[in-house]
């Protein structure tokens, strides 16, 4: 592998652009958004409509309680393990035509998702999605107003954040067990 960085294949001129108006998007950015949203959707379904959803949030919640209950917490776990896996390995392999592919990379992709969810508050989906809408408009304008400050505008926005809502925007406080 070495210090240089991979770039992955471009898929931008096999899928074209579209024009909006005045804007020209990239087919493939409109597909990663679709697939984002079809992804998140299907995700909040199985969370919130499924009986294995419904166990992971009993695990989640009260995991001695779901234990007691007869639920495999371990089975559990290990499921979850396994499509979080899947949906990084997903995640990377569809972003990864977007930006050249290091060794480094990993470190500035989680920088940014601790950021999603400490602004959005943990255990929140809607903070998440609140907080990555936070970040991405963030930086897009940090891009462009004052480049130099792109990484700085992301601290100060958590900051101020936990300043004044200190389990995140759309976070909660919980009661810890005794």
């Amino acid at each position: 592998w070495g210090v240089e960085a991979r770039p992955a294949p471009q898929p931008y001129s096999l899928l074209g652009t579209t024009s909006v108006g005045p804007l020209l998007l990239n087919n493939y950015d409109l597909a990663l958004i679709a697939l984002a949203l079809l992804v998140g959707g299907v995700g909040w379904w199985a969370l919130t409509r499924t009986i294995a959803g419904k166990l992971l949030l009993a695990v989640i919640f009260d995991r001695e309680m779901a234990e007691a209950c007869g639920i495999n917490v371990r089975r559990v776990f290990l499921v979850t393990f396994l499509i979080g896996s899947v949906l990084g390995a997903l995640g990377g392999a569809s972003t990864a035509p977007m930006i050249s592919v290091s060794r480094g990379l990993g470190v500035d992709v989680i920088v940014l998702a601790f950021a999603v969810v400490v602004i959005g508050g943990l255990g929140s989906i809607p903070g998440a999605l609140l907080g990555a809408a936070v970040i991405g408009l963030s930086r897009a304008a940090a891009v462009h107003l004052l480049p130099q400050a792109e990484v700085f505008a992301i601290y100060l926005i958590m900051t101020l954040v936990l300043i004044v809502r200190p389990y995140g925007l759309l976070g909660h406080e919980r009661l810890r067990k005794v």
